[in-house]
């Protein structure tokens, strides 16, 4: 999460930026932040040979995992320095099969900021806007500085 000088916007614009190391997730799962802004952030994604399932196609985990840190991401521009939260909920609707080495953007959206329970939808796109998954999260602060 954040570290204590900072609020969650410019942590992740500082990860955008290059001066703060991404999560090691994005080391397993290909993720880049391409954009951010309060309430708003994109990720360039890429599936590899890595993430085939048994049946030779991008495994669904994929996309769960891509939009769980998707839709975190556009929580944590609203949060405060010190503020964790932790997904307790995560819905994901695969639409469309995703293919290996294509470059697709993660978005990720806020819904609602409440005091304890944050909500946050995302989507995956290919370069032509076409919907190969979304999804939904709840999030629930867990620690406030």
């Amino acid at each position: 999460m954040s570290t204590p000088q900072m609020n969650g916007l410019a942590y992740l614009t500082a990860i955008k930026n290059g001066e703060i190391a991404s999560s090691p997730m994005s080391e397993i799962i290909p993720m880049r932040l391409t954009v951010v802004r309060e309430n708003y952030v994109e990720y360039e994604v890429r599936p590899d040979h890595r993430h085939f399932n048994l049946q030779g196609g991008i495994h669904g985990g994929f996309c769960a995992t891509v939009l769980d840190s998707t839709t975190g991401a556009a929580v944590h521009t609203t949060v405060d320095a010190g503020v964790s939260f932790s997904t307790i909920d995560l819905n994901v609707k695969m639409l469309k099969a995703m293919q290996s080495g294509e470059t697709y953007t993660a978005i990720g959206e806020v819904i609602r900021v409440g005091r304890n329970v944050l909500t946050s939808e995302g989507r995956i796109v290919d370069q032509d806007g076409k919907v190969y998954a979304f999804g939904s999260a709840t999030l629930l602060v867990t620690k406030r500085a």
